[in-house]
């Protein structure tokens, strides 16, 4: 399992034909995913669906949170054949949101009942743990399990770590209470609009009665909230089997490439306001990094800051200068950026190369010399791998920028 990293993300489960079967989400993708190879199926449902997976993919996330929220989105959309299955399976518990409660409780259980509370799911039994603790964190109703609750002269430990606002001491109303678990049925039922639009009101509530400490908690958590869903998750397409070829071979027939593009070369700048500029040139073969064939370049016949010039500059280097003879040429090449850096890349390519810039802001392919950009969707395998290397050729421009920025501020050596 060591393609898969230890950071939160949602994975997805696929058959043969490419069908997603599965979809799910983890605090470490990589103990996660091995947790299914590492002991027998404890259901028979489970083994069928270990039997029909044929390939794995994933997006890694920031947070917990993030996983969370994108696990709940992309189940709704895709509706999995696996999750609607073992939803049905005892081993899969419900999360339980004990609304009929004047104070409600968030819980788990194996057992549905018709008492009058929320529930959800059902939910991987090894995760929902975690997942009530990460829900609690993020909206702090009480942890103790006494119902009724039971009043307190001194709160517990999780209101002085402020996992918790303290009801039993009286430091919220009921109605406010409730409106936060009014929130936390919205998203677990992947409302997100519904919470944020909830917990703005509770805020502004809360500033009116003159409640600063819980206004101001109520912000930081609608801060959180839209952090998290304007971020884009990052892909990583890595596959256990032969999922990298079959997204190179997407690439292939949608930008209409001559040859199936088993190396793929993506270039990035980095500086600021033009200065310490530098280069980056990071190479994927076969849908994965080769890190020894990366190369970094000072920038040197460009000022200001000028990244059409500077991406001119260093493709002319690559393939022009002594790289062409150390390096095999790529069958696709891969701009960040627009027409501008795409248009000058172009520019400077003695090979008939296939080019692409990709754009950050909406994901969009630019060709040279054209006016209207290609929009692959958003989850589509072939955009994932160049998202991919995009991302990859940023993250190694920008250590290289910091290591040189440092060195030119005197603040020590590269």
């Amino acid at each position: 399992m060591q393609k898969f990293p230890d950071q939160p993300g949602v994975y997805f489960f696929k058959d043969k034909a490419g069908e997603i079967i599965y979809i799910g989400k983890a605090k470490s993708l990589k103990r996660r995913i091995a947790s299914y190879f590492n002991r027998p199926a404890d259901s028979p449902k489970l083994q069928a669906l270990l039997d029909h997976l044929h390939s794995i993919e994933f997006i890694c996330t920031a947070t917990e949170l993030e996983a969370l929220l994108l696990e709940n989105r992309l189940i709704k959309k895709h509706q999995p054949k696996y999750n609607i299955m073992l939803r049905d399976d005892k081993n899969y518990p419900y999360i339980k949101l004990t609304m009929q409660e004047e104070w409600p409780r968030l819980l788990m259980v194996r057992q549905k009942l018709d008492d009058g509370a929320l529930y959800f799911g059902r939910y991987d039994a090894g995760g929902i743990k975690e997942t009530i603790r990460l829900i609690k964190k993020f909206f702090p109703i009480r942890w103790c399990k006494s119902s009724p609750m039971r009043t307190r002269e001194q709160p517990c430990l999780q209101y002085h770590i402020k996992h918790c606002l303290g009801p039993c001491i009286g430091k919220i109303s009921q109605q406010e209470y409730r409106n936060l678990c009014k929130a936390i049925a919205s998203l677990l039922s992947g409302r997100m609009s519904d919470v944020t639009e909830a917990l703005k009101k509770e805020m502004d509530a809360a500033a009116g009665a003159h409640k600063y400490e819980l206004a101001a908690k109520l912000r930081d958590q609608i801060n959180k909230l839209e952090r998290v869903t304007r971020t884009r998750p990052r892909w990583v397409p890595r596959r256990i089997v032969r999922q990298a070829q079959n997204s190179l071979l997407e690439l292939k027939d949608t930008l209409h490439l001559p040859k199936i593009p088993f190396r793929v070369e993506a270039f990035d700048v980095s500086n600021i306001q033009g200065e310490d500029c530098v280069a980056s040139m990071v190479v994927f073969e076969n849908g994965e990094p080769k890190k020894k064939d990366y190369r970094r370049f000072k920038i040197r016949g460009t000022e200001g800051p000028n990244d059409a010039a500077a991406i001119n500059e260093v493709v002319k280097r690559r393939y022009t200068k002594t790289l062409k003879d150390k390096l095999p040429l790529p069958d696709l090449i891969l701009i960040d950026g627009g027409k501008p850096q795409v248009n000058a890349a172009k520019r400077a390519l003695p090979h008939d190369i296939p080019i692409f810039g990709l754009a950050k802001k909406e994901e969009l392919l630019f060709a040279p010399h054209k006016s209207r950009p290609i929009r692959l969707p958003l989850e589509s395998p072939a955009l994932l791998l160049l998202r991919a290397a995009r991302d990859e050729a940023h993250r190694f421009a920008i250590t290289y920028h910091r290591a040189k920025r440092k060195k030119s501020l005197g603040l020590g050596q590269l």
